[in-house]
């Protein structure tokens, strides 16, 4: 399972090797689900074929190998459901800490996604998966309740739930990715904050 650190110390390597994030992480989603070359992946993910294969050479040759073992981690699964005007899609393989953060911090997470878009209707809802039991933290129940419609087109599992509008494969996926980290990175700020004034 992913936890805090793992998304992190990703972010770090990425950072410290002068690359963006999201480049990265959508050209390693993609890499990972399709045998695609170079020029496919520029013209899927939008990237410039220098930057695709930069980040391609920079991937088999350094300590960045290790996000396709973190990505592969993660299990992306659209889901289909055409009473909703957004696109849900399940992400698996998040340890319950991650979850639990998420929880608590669902608005945070809202801005991050938003922050990291910079669009501020990219998410229509976010939810959680624990245990098989579906919520919508901070959603009022009349509102919640075509989104728990969901929940009979899952399988039994954990996970987030974000129902995106306009959803881009690779890119949102790497969005949602940077936003966590985020989240974590604010987690352990106020955590170190609390140890302070004590």
């Amino acid at each position: 399972m992913i936890n805090c650190r793992d998304l992190e110390e990703s972010i770090l390597k990425v950072k410290q090797s002068g690359l963006n994030t999201i480049e990265v992480f959508s050209i390693v989603f993609a890499l990972l689900t399709e045998n695609v070359g170079r020029v496919a992946l520029s013209k899927k993910l939008g990237f410039s074929e220098r930057t695709v294969r930069k980040i391609v050479s920079l991937l088999k040759t350094s300590d960045l190998s290790q996000i396709f073992e973190l990505l592969g981690r993660i299990n992306v699964t659209t889901i289909n459901a055409p009473w909703l005007s957004c696109q849900p899609v399940l992400y698996e393989g998040f340890s319950s800490e991650v979850l639990e953060s998420i929880s608590e911090k669902i608005i945070l997470l809202r801005d991050f996604i938003v922050i990291s878009s910079r669009e501020p209707s990219k998410i229509e809802v976010l939810g959680v998966l624990r245990n098989n039991h579906l919520i919508y933290p901070g959603l009022i129940e009349d509102y919640a309740k075509p989104y728990l419609k969901l929940r009979e087109k899952l399988p039994e599992t954990s996970g987030l739930l974000v129902c995106w509008r306009n959803y881009k494969r690779f890119l949102d996926d790497s969005i949602l990715l940077t936003s966590l980290s985020r989240l974590c990175e604010y987690e352990n700020l106020v955590g170190v904050v609390r140890e302070d004034h004590r």
